[in-house]
């Protein structure tokens, strides 16, 4: 497993000129501190990134040294656009990397996405100031390659959005060395939902980042997740024009090229894509959006953070939060971020029902999250990732992105897909029927009116409409603050935008009025994995299958924190019995896959991944993940 972060001491100034403040998070690429330079008049504040290599024998640290140097030679240029923080100084100290970076002032654009539709003349506007910083960036040959809402900062004093964690001195951090090869492996930087198939198999290109954020101005758009959009099964296109009836079809087809499936038919460069995008015409009242409230946010290249300072785990992957429910799902191996990062699989449709106080029957996943896997897991693995896909072993050719990183591969990751009951099953047996099945209560009897409300708080929730739903549960709680089932639902909602610490709040007072609530217990741990924290999670799902020991979903995601945790073979064992609860199960089948993989069960491994597939003929990151293994296989 990844070592434990080593403490700072504050009277110790990092680098001899840094004194931390305060720490601001901690991911699986390593922690972020509010500083002081004691180096320059009036002690400024900034942020100070440390970065744990994941190697310590003299040869391959000196490696990954000279990787870190390089690649963060290539950000101080990228300073010099007034949209991007400014790299202040790189240092190393005790063997651990460290970056201190400019504060910023501001909001992260994932405060803005709240799962409403935004107009066209808004979207117009968000991506032509972002377009402009990223246009810089390429033609500095560097990829962004983590471009999503949590890494795009709204600044204060000016509402102008500032690029955030750039991947390439992440990826520097955490390459793994063979002593007689040189580097051998890094992880994939990203966020899964945003990252297009060539980013996923390790062949990041300018145009992936246009995809990026076409998949933003999709979301923005809609009000739609990426991960909860369709793809045409024929032509694998994004399916999305239907839910946002509101767009132009020129600004349509604008995001259309940005986001094809064949990266030769996308704009090659953001240049490109705000040539057109400046074409359009922007309402004069929306041209620019006003400051946000203040707030510092962390300017993050090596994990994502919030402006409240939280730090996000890539894709790696990688990326981890964002964007749609966590990058989460039922387990399903995906990667995006580093036991720091995830990335996620694609959820399911099913849809959740609500779990009032009774047990609730089979859950359907939720949205995926992506973690890079412990270094303890990487042992028997020969050159393969796992990004929700086995990415075949694959030198980076030194693309514009990554320079300076040389040969590089991408490591084992694991990402989850986590899961929730499934709507339009029964409840289990022994669950209390609604109060509305009951009996015909009258529209003035507060009870109904409770129970109305959670039934189109559950409408609008299964229909994706997390904020609506929202304000559905808020007014049940006003009538009925003790109904655990609605802060169950708030709970899920607010998890599945990306509001992960209000929903562990809401989750946490749904067990405050009912303690032995197993998909609550089940839905907090779901919300720590987003957070990497994922010991915490393990016992939660452990508490939940105590509660419900034929608790499939529970059992999955238990298989999933253990492999995070680096424990293959006892997350097997849960994956074995997710799998005999509901054999339908296709994440716990995926994920079952993936671990065998990396004990190097092999003809194991394809057959599990097979189950997935034979369950889920569509089920993407499966399809993936067995192409990957044919290829590793020679079958």
């Amino acid at each position: 497993m990844l070592k434990l972060f080593q403490p700072i001491d504050p009277d110790r100034p990092l680098g001899g000129r840094y004194k931390v403040v305060s720490q601001l998070g901690a991911g699986g690429f390593g922690q972020t501190f509010l500083a002081e330079d004691l180096h320059l008049p009036g002690n400024p504040r900034c942020v100070v990134k440390q970065l744990q290599p994941q190697v310590k024998d003299p040869t391959s640290l000196q490696i990954a040294r000279r990787l870190f140097d390089t690649e963060a030679q290539a950000l101080y240029k990228l300073g010099n656009h007034d949209q991007i923080p400014r790299l202040l100084a790189h240092f190393e100290q005790d063997q651990e990397f460290y970056l201190a970076q400019e504060l910023i002032e501001g909001e992260p654009l994932s405060e803005e996405m709240t799962g409403q539709p935004w107009s066209e003349g808004r979207v117009i506007a968000l991506l032509r100031d972002t377009l402009t910083a990223l246009a810089f960036v390429h033609q500095q040959n560097v990829i962004h390659r983590d471009i999503k809402p949590s890494n795009l900062m709204r600044r204060r004093s000016d509402g102008k959005i500032v690029l955030i964690d750039f991947g390439a001195v992440k990826q520097a951090s955490t390459v793994l060395v063979n002593p007689e090869t040189g580097p051998t492996q890094t992880i994939s930087i990203g966020t899964h939902g945003y990252m297009p198939n060539e980013q996923l198999g390790g062949n990041p290109r300018f145009c992936s980042d246009v995809y990026a954020l076409g998949k933003l101005a999709i979301q923005a758009l809609t009000g739609v997740p990426p991960k909860l959009l369709h793809e045409d099964p024929h032509t694998c296109e994004i399916v999305w024009r239907d839910r946002a009836p509101h767009v132009s079809p020129d600004l349509a087809d604008i995001i259309d090229k940005m986001v094809r499936y064949d990266f030769r038919a996308r704009y090659p460069t953001a240049n490109q894509a705000l040539a057109d995008v400046e074409q359009l015409p922007v309402p004069a009242d929306e041209s620019v959006v006003p400051p946000v409230q203040q707030a510092i946010a962390e300017v993050s290249l090596g994990t994502q953070s919030s402006q409240k300072a939280e730090v996000e785990a890539p894709l790696g992957t990688q990326s981890s939060q964002e964007a749609d429910i966590p990058t989460a799902t039922a387990p399903t191996l995906a990667a995006d971020e580093l036991l720091g990062k995830p990335a996620a699989a694609q959820p399911t449709e099913s849809l959740l029902p609500r779990p009032v106080s009774r047990p609730a029957s089979s859950p359907a996943p939720l949205p995926a999250v992506a973690l890079a896997v412990p270094k303890a897991l990487q042992s028997g693995i020969p050159s393969t990732v796992i990004h929700s896909i086995l990415t075949r072993i694959q030198t980076l050719r030194p693309l514009p992105v990554v320079a300076g990183a040389g040969a590089v591969i991408l490591i084992f990751l694991v990402g989850r897909t986590f899961t929730a009951p499934r709507a339009e099953q029964a409840v289990s047996n022994g669950s209390v029927p609604s109060a509305a099945a009951e009996s015909p209560a009258s529209p003035a009897d507060p009870q109904a009116q409770v129970t109305a409300l959670l039934t189109e708080g559950d409408r609008l929730r299964q229909a994706n409409q997390y904020q609506p739903a929202l304000d559905q549960y808020d007014q049940a709680i006003a009538l009925n603050p003790d109904n655990a089932e609605a802060h169950w639902g708030r709970c899920y909602s607010l998890v599945y935008m990306q509001q992960i610490d209000s929903g562990i709040t809401a989750c946490d007072q749904a067990l405050a009025i009912q303690p032995e609530y197993p998909e609550a217990l089940w839905l907090k741990g779901y919300a720590l994995d987003q957070k990497q924290q994922h010991t915490e999670s393990l016992k939660l799902y452990e508490q939940a299958i105590a509660l419900k020991p034929d608790f499939a979903q529970a059992w999955s995601n238990k298989g999933t924190a253990l492999l995070l945790l680096g424990e293959p073979q006892q997350a097997i064992d849960a994956f074995d019995r997710a799998t005999e609860l509901d054999p339908d199960l296709a994440e716990a089948w995926n994920n079952r896959g993936a671990a065998l993989w990396s004990l190097r069960r092999f003809d194991e491994a394809v057959n599990s991944i097979d189950r997935a597939i034979e369950i889920r003929p569509d089920y993407q990151d499966a399809l993936s993940l067995r192409e990957q293994m044919r290829q590793q296989l020679g079958r």
